[in-house]
């Protein structure tokens, strides 16, 4: 055999080899989950039903920060998610004084830019990120470079109840929320 029909076989193995890992252990590189701390604020993220607010007013009934912030993704007129999110944490027994918001938002991007003057306001030198597994890496990623020139802290507390695991591509649901989440990270590494 030629060393050209030996790279002929071996180079789609290669690839199927390599594709398969990266399948299988997907879970792995979209989920970032760092161990809950004390922080100045704490970043409920759009989306989900939920579940999000739940998990940010645990952590503020936990005590990990006194401050929760919520954005506002537009979902009808005149509606922005930040509003039902505020609502709903305070049906969790979060106080009004404790929950600030912006809206405006259609984007994990925008999320991350259009928070950092009330990020300067509040004084936030460390900041929790909290939002769905699936969703948790890429978000820690966008925010951790859009907030390096401010000198804020990113950790990553997404949902805990929240199952993404190494059976990810079993259900319907979460293999769909992988191939997105791929995707967005692809463009998101294009456009930066």
């Amino acid at each position: 055999m030629t060393w050209k029909k030996g790279l002929l076989v071996s180079l789609p193995l290669f690839f199927l080899l390599v594709g398969s890992v990266i399948f299988f252990n997907l879970h792995r590189f979209i989920v970032s989950q760092d161990t809950p701390e004390k922080v100045d604020a704490i970043i409920v993220l759009s989306g989900g039903l939920g579940e999000r607010e739940e998990e940010g007013a645990k952590l503020y009934h936990e005590g990990y920060s006194d401050k929760i912030i919520v954005t506002g993704a537009p979902v009808g007129w005149k509606t922005y998610s930040s509003d039902m999110m505020t609502e709903h944490l305070r049906a969790l027994d979060v106080p009004k004084d404790a929950i600030y918001s912006f809206k405006g938002v259609t984007s994990t991007r925008e999320e991350a830019e259009l928070s950092i003057p009330m990020l300067r306001e509040l004084h936030v030198q460390r900041l929790m990120v909290v939002t769905s597994k699936f969703h948790s890496a890429r978000a820690k990623w966008i925010f951790q470079k859009t907030l390096k020139d401010e000198g804020i802290e990113v950790i990553s507390v997404p949902v805990r109840d929240d199952v993404y695991d190494r059976n990810w591509w079993k259900n319907h649901e979460t293999r769909k929320q992988g191939a997105s989440e791929i995707l967005k990270y692809i463009w998101e590494i294009f456009r930066w």
